[in-house]
């Protein structure tokens, strides 16, 4: 008698759900991290942002007293985590970890629709959640661009569904998450552009693994149509922010300061300097991820010497191209910019695993291949987190901003807003010279001019000198309570031979018009903080003080020549 064959086994829930797992542990350690550094006071950018998102929650809008060149969708990013957390840097950064999160758990679900299997699509999502909490991107600050990553990125994933079904209502969700990744930066435009042309190249019959086949040819104009309906979703979110603005009577200062300044800023740095600025860069950043790097490059290569569908290869490189051109306006390359490319690179670390299971699929079986491509890129993760274990498991917090910023006044920031705070009324107004934001933020208090910044008014630019008689204006027609001077070159210039017309006449004005009422001596090892009768007699002992002043009179100041 024949005997039965033995039923087959369904795996565990664990086995089944493996690779999400994976990817949760992962998320967990990152959170770890980053809830430990919450705590570090706010950088300059942070505190600009911190710092519009406390002003439209007290109903003033973007642009009103806080110029800068930025579209303002992080600034509402960050009003609705400061209503929702509370307006501290732990819940800023907290709001940052969520977002980092989602990033990373929507990048899973896009690496298995374009890798094809979960446990590359794993090995790209903890690549991404790791390299984002890189010290050398400055990973664990909210920035902009970890902002512009999570809708990026959702509008990708949906992109991908909508070439998949045609359905014209999933284009045009895409082009809106994508316009909504633009309001964050301008920078993401790229990514646009990137999605529109491969809607054009790849909207029709999708071959092959992980694509599924659309059930008709999708001739050239149905493809053009898409593409608009991409394009047109993207431009929804700029339309409405600019009604928005119409509305609160600022428009006129967002088109100037996000279109008119902005095109003379990327204009300064010369094209000639720019592939030096990109080599000194990428050499920094990669200090200490330079193996994921490796292993990126690794993946990229293995696109071509793999055979893999048109498609996914298309969508890879065409992803890390947009990335590249994201970072390029300007050609500074500043270190957070980087987080604009690290989910091509993640993902080309994936097709790194999927490339090694192929070749190695002829000598072993498909599941020892797979494991050992998986194992390849845990060893490589593995090599980061040691390299970089010091910084993710045991500086001080109270370190971090030195260890990184140098003897920028971040420390120094929340001490003296605490001091405004507490000798002003909400009512009041101060000024901050020099471009320390997250003054106005622990303050919490109005800015008495737009400028938060000073280095549009020491640039080269044809609106340099409008822009500096704008600032002096305000500030004398504001007659600030309270006036914060922050003498040090990094706060006020971008380079040694920048104008230093504005920065002259702060200090004649604030000494002219203000008795001297706090100064933080800053030196390497610690700040001494000296306040109220005691500061006029301190000798600073330190590599540069910052300057509390308080307002001598009610009435007009002269200030010297």
């Amino acid at each position: 008698m024949r005997s039965r064959p033995a039923p087959a086994t369904t795996p565990s829930w664990f086995v089944r759900h493996g690779a999400l797992i994976a990817v949760l542990v992962v998320i967990g350690v990152a959170a770890f991290v980053r809830l430990r550094l919450a705590h570090a006071p706010l950088e300059r950018d942070e505190g600009e942002y911190a710092y519009a998102g406390q002003l439209i929650l007290q109903g003033v809008p973007p642009y009103e007293l806080a110029y800068n060149m930025k579209f303002p969708g992080t600034y509402y990013a960050y009003a609705a985590i400061l209503a929702v957390f509370g307006e501290t840097p732990w819940a800023i950064r907290f709001g940052l970890l969520l977002v980092n999160a989602a990033s990373t758990l929507l990048l899973f679900r896009l690496g298995i629709r374009v890798l094809g299997t979960a446990s590359a699509a794993a090995v790209a999502a903890g690549t991404f959640a790791m390299l984002s909490l890189d010290r050398w991107v400055v990973g664990t600050f909210s920035h902009a661009t970890h902002f512009v990553m999570l809708p990026t990125l959702g509008g990708l994933l949906v992109l991908l569904g909508a070439i998949r079904s045609g359905r014209a209502a999933a284009f045009l969700t895409a082009g809106v998450l994508l316009g909504v990744a633009v309001l964050m930066k301008q920078h993401a435009a790229a990514f646009v552009l990137f999605a529109v042309v491969f809607v054009l190249r790849h909207g029709g019959p999708q071959t092959g693994p992980p694509y599924v086949p659309p059930p008709s040819v999708r001739p050239p104009s149905v493809r053009v149509r898409h593409a608009a309906l991409v394009l047109g979703g993207a431009l929804v979110p700029f339309a409405v922010t600019c009604v928005v603005l119409a509305a609160q009577g600022v428009l006129g200062k967002f088109w100037f300061w996000t279109f008119d300044y902005a095109r003379a800023y990327v204009s300064q740095v010369p094209v000639s300097n720019a592939l030096y600025n990109l080599a000194f860069a990428f050499g920094y950043i990669t200090r200490g991820a330079w193996a994921i790097w490796i292993l990126a490059g690794i993946g990229l290569a293995g696109l071509w010497v793999v055979r893999w569908p048109r498609e996914p290869r298309t969508f890879m490189v065409g992803l890390a191209a947009a990335s590249f051109l994201a970072l390029c306006p300007g050609f500074v390359f500043r270190p957070h910019y980087w987080v604009l490319i690290l989910p091509a690179v993640a993902l080309l670390a994936g097709a790194a695993v999927v490339s090694l299971t192929r070749l190695l699929g002829t000598a072993v079986t498909p599941r020892a291949a797979q494991a050992i491509g998986v194992a390849a890129a845990v060893s490589v993760g593995a090599h980061f987190v040691i390299t970089e274990r010091d910084w993710m498991f045991r500086i001080p917090v109270g370190e971090v901003s030195r260890a990184l910023y140098d003897m920028n006044p971040f420390p120094e920031a929340g001490e003296i807003g605490k001091y405004l705070e507490a000798h002003t009324t909400p009512r009041d107004r101060i000024a901050v010279l020099g471009s320390e934001p997250e003054i106005y933020f622990y303050s919490r208090r109005s800015s008495a001019t737009g400028y938060i910044y000073m280095y549009a008014l020491s640039e080269d630019h044809p609106h340099a000198e409008r822009m500096r008689q704008e600032f002096m204006r305000e500030i004398e027609d504001a007659r600030p309570a309270y006036i914060v001077y922050v003498p040090m070159l990094v706060s006020w210039m971008t380079s040694p031979t920048a104008n230093s017309t504005a920065q002259r006449w702060a200090e004649r004005y604030a000494r002219a018009c203000y008795d001297l009422v706090g100064i933080a001596d800053v030196e390497r090892a610690r700040t001494t903080f000296v306040w109220d009768a005691e500061a006029p007699q301190y000798r600073p002992q330190g590599e540069f003080a910052v300057l509390t002043f308080r307002r001598k009179q009610d009435g007009p100041c002269t200030v010297p020549q």
